[in-house]
């Protein structure tokens, strides 16, 4: 059996901060330019509807209409590879409601900006 090397206390703090300051930027920026996260290619599935980047870029304006508010309660990191995986959890106002929310992020840095390989949205 194979084992894998467990990343450095560096690297995780590192990856760490990165998907501290990568959710921060996220959140603020949803209700207007959050698409400059998503390549052509991310996967996103978004409560419980698949898109392709392209795809997802187009429905934007409807769920940035209905999904507003966003409060992060917690923030997981941890190293993947070339990339991070964030997990969030926090409220956000869904159709005028305020509800809870679980959101994971694959997310790879390239040319110092990061961009969003795959998102996992739910209301929970």
């Amino acid at each position: 059996m194979s084992q894998t090397a467990v990343p450095s206390e560096r690297r995780v703090a590192a990856v760490t901060h990165q998907g501290e300051k990568f959710a921060e930027k996220y959140y603020q920026a949803f209700g207007t330019s959050v698409g400059k996260f998503y390549t052509e290619q991310s996967r996103v599935m978004w409560n419980g509807t698949p898109f392709l980047g392209a795809q997802f870029k187009e429905a934007l304006p409807q769920v940035q209409s209905y999904y507003t508010q966003f409060e992060v309660a917690a923030l997981d990191v941890q190293p993947l590879g070339d990339c991070f995986m964030a997990c969030v959890t926090g409220t956000v106002r869904a159709g005028g409601n305020k509800s809870q929310f679980a959101q994971n992020f694959v997310v790879r840095k390239e040319n110092n900006l990061s961009h969003i390989v795959s998102d996992c949205f739910r209301l929970v």
